[in-house]
């Protein structure tokens, strides 16, 4: 997890403003993309090579992403950063990354926006199994296509939303992708494993469309030099979500068989509305 912080923190420092929500799309978009082909990609090669030789051609894996990092130009790799500050503390730069988090409204409304996202994501990831197997009765194979079709719809939403004009979208983002998210889970305890599937690629839809924005938030309205501090304390807190977003799913599953999906639903769509409730309306329509 730390290096995917690293990954996303950096994106700014080599990446122009003008050009910066594109890159978020195309980088999230990656990672979905290789989060569905590549468990399919090691299960060919395992069947190829064998279980214990896989570990070796993932060794070799990294050490030519090594060599390609290596080959790339250092001055290209990151834009100078003027510190107008002394060094602190890391404790003062933590409460100063979580003071700057909350302190933007937009920010800060994408991030409680994250907090939906979490307990709807974590219904899928905890309940889905259970739910295939138990309401469908089918095998690991039948799991495998459902996280496919999450993990292409949201692949599909990071290339899209990645496109299109942040001054037109970015309100409808955040708050449509959540919307989306909620409905889909809803209704899942109610339809059979074909339109299940569906349901999963509009689910990886709006997850996507309720994340991205809240990265390009940060590369867009905090100073160069603080981006590191906020970009932490995004990290630590947006996991801090789903640190309570897996055992409510955990707790649906386990008391709720058969509703479980419902339930999360309509608990994301509780929390929407209290994140809704609670933005001023002049923060809210200048996303």
């Amino acid at each position: 997890m730390q290096i995917l912080f690293t990954y996303r923190s950096v994106i700014p420092q080599v990446v122009d403003r003008a050009h910066y929500r594109q890159a978020v799309g195309l980088s999230t978009a990656t990672f979905q993309i290789l989060g569905v082909l590549g468990p399919g990609l090691a299960g060919i090669l395992a069947v190829w090579f064998g279980a214990r030789q896989i570990f070796f051609i993932d060794a070799a894996s990294f050490i030519i992403a090594a060599i390609l990092i290596l080959m790339l130009s250092a001055a290209k790799m990151q834009k100078t950063v003027e510190q107008t500050q002394k060094p602190f503390t890391a404790w003062h730069d933590a409460i100063k990354g979580i003071e700057l988090l909350f302190k933007n409204p937009t920010i800060r409304f994408a991030l409680f926006i994250e907090f939906v996202s979490a307990i709807a994501g974590a219904q899928i990831l905890v309940n889905t199994v259970g739910h295939i197997k138990t309401a469908f009765h089918l095998t690991d194979k039948y799991y495998g296509w459902a996280m496919a079709a999450f993990g292409i719809g949201a692949s599909i939403a990071a290339f899209v939303a990645g496109s299109l004009d942040k001054t037109k979208t970015r309100r409808l983002s955040l708050i449509i992708g959540a919307l989306v998210l909620a409905i889909t889970i809803s209704i899942t305890n109610f339809v059979g494993y074909p339109a299940m599937l569906v349901l999963w690629l509009f689910a990886g839809l709006g997850q996507s469309l309720a994340e991205m924005p809240s990265e390009t938030l940060i590369g867009e309205n905090i100073a160069d030099n603080e981006q590191g501090k906020v970009y932490g304390s995004h990290f630590a807190f947006s996991h801090l979500w789903w640190a309570i977003a897996y055992p409510i799913a955990g707790f649906t599953g386990s008391h709720f068989p058969g509703k479980d999906f419902l339930y999360g639903g309509l608990i994301s769509l509780f929390f929407l509305c209290v994140a809704l409730s609670f933005i001023k309306k002049k923060a809210y329509f200048i996303l």
